[in-house]
This record gives C-alpha cells, structure tokens and sequence, in this order.
C-alpha cells in the first residue's frame, strides 16, 4: 500500500514522515526545504493489545505501508520544479491514498490545497497538525464536523510529540480509508460548462486520473497536466479555457479564470471554517508571545544586526578561545590524534622496521593529511548543532523574512532564501534547491551567486589560519570571512540583475511557523549526520589527496625520498605560484594546495599539512597578512569540482559553468590583492 503525504510547506510535514517512518528526513523550519521526492515504510507500531499465553503485548511491521513525502506546496498547480513533482505524482504514481497535513494555525490558507485534493477522489486522510498551538491561540478544530462536510477521514495531533501517540490512530486510519467521493463545489456556470467540454475532449485520451479533476486542474492553468501528459485534443482544450475566461470576464463573475476558482473555494472553506472552528478557553500567555518576540527579530532597523550578533555568538561558542566549546574539544582531540595515534603509529612502524620513504607515506602523508582535518569535527559539529537549533526554533525563517527585503534590492528572489541558508552547509544541495525558482533569470543568478557563500567544507581553511594567526580575534575574524562571502554574492547579483538579469521578479510567500522547542533527538541527528559526510570524506576523497600530494611531493626526476624542492608537485606548482606573489603568498606549496583544492575544498589544509610539515611549517611560512590574503582568496575563488558539476546540471548550459569558474577566480583575485595592496601599506 502506497501513501502520498502532501501538506503546504513548515506544517511539521517532514517531522510527521520522520515519526511515520523512524527515519530522519531533515526538518527545516522555512518554505521549500524539500525538493526531492522521498519513500519509506510505515514502520511498527503497537496495534491494540494482543495477548499471547504469557500476555505481552504484540508488537508488528506495518508491511507493505509506504510513505511518499512530496514537496512542501501550496497549490497542485506548479509554479517551480518542486510542486511539479506533486502533479506528477498525482497522475503517473501508483498510490492507494493520500495522507495530507494541514497545518491547523493557517487553517484557511491550508484548506486551499486539501480542497484540490480531494477533488480528486482519492481516499484521504486529513491530519490537521499543530493541535498544540492551535489550543494556545485559544482555538480547537471539531474533526467530527469536518469529516462529515468534507467526507474524509480527519485526525488532530502534534507532530513533535512522541509518535507513539499517534502513529497508531493514523496507521488504523489507514487501514479503514474509504472510496471517497470527489469533492464537489459549485463552481459559476461557466466553468461547469468548459468543465464538460474539456472532459468530452479527454474522453479519447487513456489516462488513469479522473477527466473531471483533469479538466478542472487545466481550467485553473495547470500547465503539469499538458508537461506530464500526452493529451491529443491539446489545442481544442487550449480554445475552450479561453473562452471559458472570456466568459468569466463579460459576465462580470471575477476578474480572470483562475480568479473565479479561488473565488469559489475561499467561500466553501470560510463556511467550513466557521463550522468547524471552536473557540476555548485561551492562555493569556502564549498569544502573544510569537508576535511580541517578532515584533524586535524581525525589525526593519533591528533585524539583521540581531543576527549578526547571534551569528557571532555561535561562532565564539565554536571557535572563540572564550567560550569555545568546539575549541576545547578539538584541543582534547588534537592531543588524542597527535600524542597517541600518530606517536604509537610511528613506534610501532621503527619497531616493524619501516623507515624512509615508507614510514613518511603513513605518518606524514595519510595520518597527517586526513588529522588535519578530521581534527577540525568537534568545531564542525558544535557549529552544526547550534545553527540546527537556530533552524528547529523558527528563528531562521525569521531572518529568511528579514532578508527577503534585503535581497530583494540586489536582485535575488525571495526564494532565494532556502538556497543560500542551504549555501552554509554545502554548494551542491543549495544550487539543487534553486529548482523551488520559477524565473529561469533568476535561478541562474542564484547559481552563479551562491558558491561564494562559505560552505562547510571551507571551516578547516579558516580554523587552522585563525589559530595560527588571529588568535585573539577567532570570532570576529570567522564572522568577517562569512561576511565578505555573503557581501561579494550581493554585489555580484546586483551587477547582474543590472546587465543580463534584468527585469526577472516574481512574488513569494514565507510562511512563518509559531516558536517551538527544536527536539534535541533531530538537532542531535542533522548535526551528525552532517559529520558523518565531514568523516566519510576525509575518509575517502582527503585520504587519497593526501597520499597523492605527499607521493608527488617526495617523486622527482632524481628519483624518490628527495627533498621536496625538487619534486614533481615543486615543478608543476612552480610554472603556476609566481600568479600569486602579488598576493603574498607566491610558493609553490600554497599554490598546490589551492589546486588541490578544486578537487574537495577540505583537501586544501590536509595538503598544507603535509607540504609544510605541520602547522608549525606553515606558521613560518606565512606573513600575518599573507595568511590573511590566502584565506580570503581561498574562501571565494573557484568552487570545488561537485560545485560545477551540479552547475552544469542545473543550468544545462556550459557558458554559465565556465562563468562559474572564471569569475569567481577573477574577483578572489582582486579582493585579495586589493586587501595586500592596501594593508601592506600599514603593516
């Protein structure tokens, strides 16, 4: 048995699917963070109490239950590729139900798409979450009324509560779904009209999804159903909505087609709101407490540097010497990888009679290279956790609003949003969600503009020249580098949203969930799973840089175990180093890990690691200034080789990849001789 779950976006979708399915599907707290459609099995509840001869209670596998989580949308109609994929799913997935969650505090504007659904006849469940919320603002919803004037099945229920308290009232739901009758509204007669025409014209068409709803999704300007189906009668059908909206619009019903539709369905749920929404005794408290909270996060003047001071506040606790908790515990694991492993590895490698060139591969290549990053985790994960909960609590779709005013003056779309936050993280899943952008202009300029976004891959090359050369100023030197990124991103999508760009808009709604606790079992999951990736590819990608680099640095023309001046790496790097000399740092070893860098942005300090010796190599390598120059450089300029990849993939197009690569080279370029040029005057 197949399920559909369908739900507007930040209605506790992805944590019902997580409960549903004891998986753990990331759960953000703003518009469109789920793009890619997902499946998983209904896992084992308690169902009632069985009592066997020794009266334990049965426990079993909901077997052949599956859950398809589609996007977070507002509407079947597609606007951008991510409610395409709901269409789709619609009227070419095989399925036996659909479970859709509504989110009972917006109940109105969720009913829009329950509405669209069960037009479709489909046996539903409607899961009107957020029960506890929705009590606070002094309101419950009578899911006995709402049964009988929808004809569905209903359920209330607070998602972040234990699932046990309801996965088995929804799966026992499940097991009792009707053959639901469509939905019927009573739509002006015009549109009853081409309702028939069009569903006569279908008549030839062999499509399993009822010619009814069909007709009714193409009156509404559903363009999925001609995209994902091979009509034959395209044109005729085309013909009969235009005339149906001239209709609408002589006859004075509304303005437009589409205006008429909705005209009808805000009416049908106005009244089933009056019905079905009872007010109770309400706490005097929590009412308030959103709009009270909002009222200085989300300020015109106020807002961002509140963020920014927040967003200072996490970094300190991850990499400052004052409160730095990430800091503590990577000294702790420093000490366990430095003094232990590769002390007794070395040991332990004299005593096999491994020396040399042998002895150096293991230690120095592939310990070294793959420590000096992994030694970093501690920092990654407490930075992970903390911007985890920011996400759970509803604060990032905060500043997601405060920003959507901001970014829009530079050009981006207020969808833009998901992207760049996505952007922190990693490059490769923030330009996938730019899928959520209708506007093909717009979507590019976010492609091109998020890579300078500082991903998390990016953290190591920042820690280890702040420890080595900022230690004072860890904090605001972390927040200064993001900063610049964010800063370069603006400027460049204003350059061109005036040139190329110009003239792409489009509106966007941001729903703004109510404050919750964030469970500390999901934050705990994102914040790992993410270090799981860190680990994996230092494991892999890192490990075999690492040993690459060190091989090439130690092979020459002279033959192996030579001093590395003379080495391949030495040769290769050195045609490239003398571009970097005016920016203060023109060896060849910082010219090799910068290329090295193309591969995985992580592998960059394993390969300073092992060119320079140790951090205390390049701490003699580097000026304070150069070390500040390289940093920045490294920060911006050329993203990694996934980057360009899914680059080329979204855009489809190879102009943009080379764009992609060039210009981000061009400006790290000058941002950093400009900052070399004018420190070196002071210093």
């Amino acid at each position: 048995m197949i399920y559909l779950l369908a739900g507007n976006p930040n209605t506790g979708k992805s944590t019902f699917f997580n409960s549903m399915t004891q998986s753990h599907v990331h759960v953000g707290n703003y518009s469109g963070v789920t793009v890619e459609k997902r499946v998983h099995h209904i896992k084992h509840t308690k169902l009632g109490h069985h009592h066997h001869r020794h009266g334990s209670m049965h426990t079993r596998h909901n077997e052949g239950m599956d859950l398809v989580d589609l996007p977070g949308t507002y509407n079947v109609s597609p606007s951008g590729e991510d409610e395409g994929v709901v269409t789709f799913s619609l009227l070419n997935e095989s399925y036996n139900g659909i479970i859709n969650i509504v989110d009972s505090t917006h109940l109105k504007r969720n009913l829009h798409l329950t509405i669209q659904l069960l037009e479709l006849g489909v046996p539903s469940l409607l899961v009107f979450n957020l029960k506890d919320a929705l009590k606070n603002n002094g309101y419950v919803i009578d899911t006995d009324k709402m049964k009988k004037l929808l004809n569905v099945n209903a359920i209330s229920i607070s998602a972040k509560e234990s699932s046990d308290n309801y996965i088995d009232e929804v799966v026992g739901e499940l097991r009792n779904l009707q053959m639901s009758k469509a939905l019927e509204l009573n739509y002006p007669q015009p549109i009853k009209w081409g309702l028939q025409r069009i569903h006569d014209l279908l008549r030839h068409d062999p499509v399993q999804v009822k010619k009814k709803w069909l007709a009714l999704q193409i009156l509404e300007g559903n363009e999925g159903i001609f995209n994902f189906l091979n009509l034959t009668k395209e044109e005729k059908i085309r013909n009969v909505v235009e005339e149906v909206e001239q209709r609408i619009i002589d006859e004075n019903i509304a303005l437009s087609l589409k205006g008429a539709i909705f005209n009808t369905r805000r009416e049908f749920i106005n009244e089933i709101y009056e019905e079905c929404m009872i007010k109770v005794e309400e706490k005097e408290h929590s009412k308030y407490f959103n709009q009270k909270i909002d009222r200085v996060l989300t300020h015109q003047a106020w807002g961002i540097p509140i963020f920014l001071l927040i967003m200072l506040g996490v970094y300190q606790i991850s990499f400052g010497n004052v409160l730095g908790l990430g800091n503590f515990l990577t000294g702790i694991f420093e000490i366990l990888w430095n003094d232990y492993l590769l002390y007794y590895t070395s040991q332990f490698l004299d005593l096999l009679g491994v020396t040399g060139f042998a002895h150096g591969l293991v230690v120095d290549g592939l310990l070294a290279g793959v420590g000096g990053v992994l030694v970093f985790l501690p920092q990654i994960i407490v930075l992970f956790f903390l911007l985890a909960v920011l996400e759970g609590t509803g604060y990032m779709a905060r500043v997601a609003i405060v920003m959507d005013r901001f970014l829009s003056r530079f050009g981006f779309n207020g969808k833009s949003i998901v992207p760049i936050i996505t952007g922190f993280g990693c490059t490769v899943p923030a330009i996938m969600a730019t899928r959520t952008i209708s506007d093909k202009k717009e979507r590019i300029l976010t492609i091109l503009t998020i890579p300078f976004v500082s991903c998390s891959a990016r953290l190591p090359i920042y820690v280890i020249f702040i420890n080595l050369f900022f230690d004072q100023y860890r904090a605001f030197v972390m927040l200064g580098i993001y900063l610049l990124g964010i800063i370069v991103m603006l400027v460049s999508a204003k350059l061109f949203s005036l040139s190329y760009f110009r003239g792409a808009s489009s509106n966007f709604i941001l729903e703004v969930p109510p404050y919750r606790v964030p469970q500390l079992r999901t934050i705990t999951y994102q914040s790992l799973e993410k270090a799981k990736r860190f680990v994996k590819k230092a494991g892999t990608f890192i490990l075999v840089g690492s040993v690459i680099l060190w091989l090439l640095s130690n092979i020459g023309p002279a033959g192996i175990d030579i001093n590395p001046e003379d080495s391949f790496l030495s040769i290769i790097a050195g045609f490239i180093a003398p571009v970097f000399t005016p920016l203060g740092f023109g060896n060849w070893q910082a010219a090799s890990s910068l290329i090295s860098g193309f591969l995985a942005k992580e592998i960059v300090v394993s390969s300073l690691i092992v060119l320079y010796g140790g951090e205390v190599g390049i701490a003699a390598a580097f000026t304070t200034l150069g070390a500040l120059t390289y940093v920045i450089f490294a920060s911006l300029y050329v993203p990694c080789i996934s980057t360009v990849a899914t680059i080329r993939s979204e855009t489809g197009s190879t102009k943009w990849t080379l764009f992609g690569i060039v210009y981000p080279f061009f400006v790290a370029y000058l941002i950093a001789l400009i900052v070399n040029l004018i420190f070196g005057i002071f210093i």
